[in-house]
């Protein structure tokens, strides 16, 4: 099952690039970038929430939200778009978000990923933090703390596919 939500894309026309008129100089003006978000868990609670949580960011961009309900799901809707940013769930049927994280980065893909878990297995998320997640937050989430890792994500530059990280 494959739900794309689309949250608050409307762009501010204030925000909208204008070229700067004749002989003068204008203000520079940006334009509102829509973040793609895929969201991958089996737990419909958690991902209403997100995407709620999507909604209210203000981190100078809006959200399209996309969801998958298992590692299974997401590698279809992976192959049929490019996301900004996975918020992936650690424990799911079929594929875990382990499994799912390992297929990822064996293709070479560099997207962030936030791993989120109800359990709290030092040794998962010390396999999920050696797999190259950017981060891994626990459930229940502290909301605060969650803004800003999205914020940092998608800030970070990613190494393009195939490039090696700086050590």
């Amino acid at each position: 099952m494959h739900d794309v939500q689309k949250t608050d894309s409307l762009q501010d026309p204030a925000n909208l690039a204008r070229p700067a008129p004749p002989g003068g100089f204008a203000p520079r003006y940006t334009a509102n970038v829509t973040k793609r978000i895929l969201i991958v868990d089996d737990e419909r609670t958690v991902v209403e929430m997100l995407t709620e949580f999507f909604k209210q960011f203000q981190h100078g961009h809006a959200y399209e939200v996309a969801v998958a309900r298992d590692g299974a799901d997401a590698t279809i809707v992976l192959l049929r778009g490019k996301y900004d940013l996975i918020v992936l769930d650690m424990h799911m049927p079929r594929m875990s978000g382990l499994e799912l994280l390992r297929q990822i980065r064996g293709l070479g893909v560099k997207i962030p990923v936030i791993m989120i878990t109800g359990n709290q297995d030092v040794r998962a998320a010390a396999e999920a933090l050696s797999g190259g997640v950017f981060a891994y937050v626990p459930k229940p989430f502290d909301f605060k703390h969650l803004d800003h890792l999205v914020a940092l994500a998608l800030e970070t530059p990613q190494p393009a596919a195939g490039d090696k990280p700086a050590s």
